[in-house]
């Protein structure tokens, strides 16, 4: 069996060149994540989407792949690509970082940084609103048959 979900995470940007200009975006990932075989630190999924950052990409869609890496140090690693308004194709790279010592808010955040090629445009902070989308991300879990 795999998992399949669909996780909403909203928040605020700001690009290195200007931080006092900070900016709103959306991030909606459709995620297929495989049932691990034996005995795993970390599983890799497929990612697909749309984003949404304020004056740069306008409800794009997104491809990448999200890692979890279940031993230490624990993360839920999140990259993918989008194309901006001016057709640049800009990566986002970020991260999230459960800890049992602060759950709910180590699991609805997620820090992250778009770039250009090598150089870092962007600095990103998302968050899943649990009050807003935990029932349509409870309903959009769906568990499917894995092929043998």
């Amino acid at each position: 069996m795999s998992l399949h979900y669909t996780e909403t995470l909203r928040g605020s940007y700001f690009l290195v060149e200007t931080p006092d200009d900070v900016r709103t975006c959306e991030v909606t990932v459709n995620v297929a994540l495989p049932r691990p075989r034996g005995k795993v630190e970390e599983v890799a999924a497929e990612m697909t989407g749309s984003a949404t950052f304020d004056r740069l990409a306008d409800q794009v869609p997104i491809g990448g792949a999200l890692r979890m890496r279940w031993v230490r140090p624990r993360r839920v690693d999140y990259e993918f690509t989008f194309s901006a308004n001016d057709g640049r194709t800009l990566l986002f790279r970020g991260a999230k970082h459960p800890s049992l010592l602060r759950p709910l808010y180590t699991a609805t955040t997620l820090w992250g940084t778009v770039h250009d090629g090598e150089c870092a445009i962007a600095m990103v902070n998302l968050h899943f609103d649990l009050r807003r989308d935990l029932v349509a991300f409870l309903q959009s879990l769906d568990r499917q048959r894995s092929e043998p």
